[in-house]
């Protein structure tokens, strides 16, 4: 499956996500067709037990309440609900990716609308997500 998602995420495809569990407000969410996505451009609360937490890398906050309500968020948009998305790039074991939610908006803009997450802007600028309508 992993070489199925990197050569996905390589060619810029587009691809359809059965949204299955939500992990936390950025991702990964898990997809009925298979792949793993980490939502584009957008960072959220992290888990305790996360690595980045665990290192106690700058530039992260790390709180299960905060990530518990992120996921919760997010699942609201998301859970059950088909996306249609574009593979970005991989990203360890999953696909970095801009999706669509079935009313066409833009999924990174609307985690950042509910305030589960907010824009990481180095990734925003890299995969030129542009202005949130």
């Amino acid at each position: 499956m992993i070489s199925i998602l990197l050569a996905a995420a390589l060619s810029g495809s587009t691809f359809t996500c059965t949204v299955t569990r939500v992990h936390d407000g950025d991702g990964p969410l898990w997809c009925a067709e298979g792949p793993k996505v980490r939502i584009a451009g957008v960072q959220a609360p992290d888990f305790e037990s996360a690595e980045p937490c665990r290192q106690r890398r700058a530039g992260y906050v790390c709180s299960d309440a905060r990530a518990r309500a992120s996921q919760r968020t997010v699942s609201a948009l998301v859970l059950r609900r088909r996306l249609t998305c574009q593979a970005l790039e991989p990203s360890y074991n999953r696909v970095v990716a801009r999706c669509r939610l079935p009313d066409g908006r833009d999924l990174s803009c609307a985690v950042l609308a509910t305030g589960a997450a907010t824009r990481w802007d180095r990734y925003w600028r890299r995969y030129r997500m542009g202005r949130c309508s």
